[in-house]
């Protein structure tokens, strides 16, 4: 039985959805077009929302009126996700993705951005800041602060398994539409078992309708399957660690500043990569966060919207002024 209705009121529905297409290079070098919906509210600088896997734009609903009052907010939907174009012929690698990501941000602002980043959302925002491309119109940098929520990266059992599935021959193909056929036959029930929060109650039937659209289609479960697969595989995600670090060590560091949120607890990512992270980004700032979950953003929106807030010194700037 799925609750009924979450605990908290939120802004969500009554901003307008808006759509904005998107032109990227992908990893083979063929240019894709995503129609893009995303919100925007607010005014100021621009803070850009990246959520993360089987989520969307709703994944940021109790901070979208707060963080409006500071700046102007994007939360798009990814490509693959919500109400986004979810092209079946794309890889959906961190590296595509990440892609996506940066030139998402370049549309909607002509100036670096404030990037938030939760969960894998926060890995393909890390990646987008270390994309190397020499072409005009990328040289202008993606962010001028970095907040990473929760993201993967790390070794972990789960993922390593889930990748030896996908990969194993006539095995992963059949273990994919199994994936993709029980999401698109009971999508409510896939996301209630699949979204976790501190608390039990913050889970509502409206929340796994909204994240459940994603599986209307067959083939947007399919798509969601991919994602699975290619954005979760444990070799990609090695490389872009082993990279962090030799940017550490050796240059060139990370173009922002970078702070990093971690529940104390999380079924989902290890809160050991908290640190980890931190380690491997010098200079970083760490901020454990109690009483919260995977989903920083929904447990604990105050903090939330605080810890994004103190991150940056043109909003201490507008508060002093």
């Amino acid at each position: 039985m799925l609750p009924a209705t979450g605990p908290h009121p939120h802004p969500y529905y009554s901003i307008e959805d808006a759509f904005v297409n998107v032109s990227f290079r992908d990893a083979h070098g063929d240019v894709r077009r995503i129609c893009v919906r995303h919100k925007v509210t607010g005014d100021g600088h621009a803070l850009v929302l990246v959520h993360g896997l089987m989520t969307s734009s709703y994944s940021w609903r109790y901070v979208l009126e707060a963080l409006g009052r500071r700046y102007r907010v994007f939360a798009p939907d990814l490509v693959g996700a919500g109400l986004s174009d979810k092209p079946l012929d794309l890889r959906y690698s961190v590296e595509n993705v990440a892609r996506f990501v940066a030139a998402y941000v370049r549309t909607v602002s002509k100036e670096p951005v404030y990037l938030v980043g939760n969960s894998l959302g926060g890995l393909y925002a890390l990646r987008a800041l270390m994309l190397r491309d020499p072409s005009p119109e990328r040289e202008r940098a993606v962010a001028r602060r970095f907040v990473l929520m929760h993201a993967p990266g790390y070794p972990l059992v789960r993922t390593r398994l889930l990748s030896t599935i996908f990969n194993a021959p006539a095995l992963g193909a059949a273990a994919a539409e199994l994936v993709a056929r029980t999401a698109h036959r009971f999508p409510e029930q896939f996301v209630a078992k699949n979204v976790h929060y501190a608390r039990q109650d913050m889970m509502s039937a409206e929340e796994c309708l909204e994240y459940g659209r994603l599986f209307e289609t067959l083939d947007g479960a399919r798509v969601f399957a991919k994602i699975l697969e290619e954005s979760l595989d444990p070799e990609e995600h090695a490389a872009i660690i082993a990279e962090l670090r030799e940017r550490a060590q050796r240059g060139p560091r990370l173009p922002c500043p970078v702070k990093i949120l971690y529940a104390r607890r999380d079924v989902m990512v290890p809160p050991s990569f908290g640190p980890r992270f931190h380690d491997d980004i010098p200079g970083s700032e760490f901020v454990w966060m109690d009483d919260t979950s995977h989903f920083l953003q929904v447990d604990a929106p105050e903090r939330t919207v605080h810890e994004i807030a103190a991150f940056d010194p043109l909003e201490a700037t507008s508060a002093s002024a």
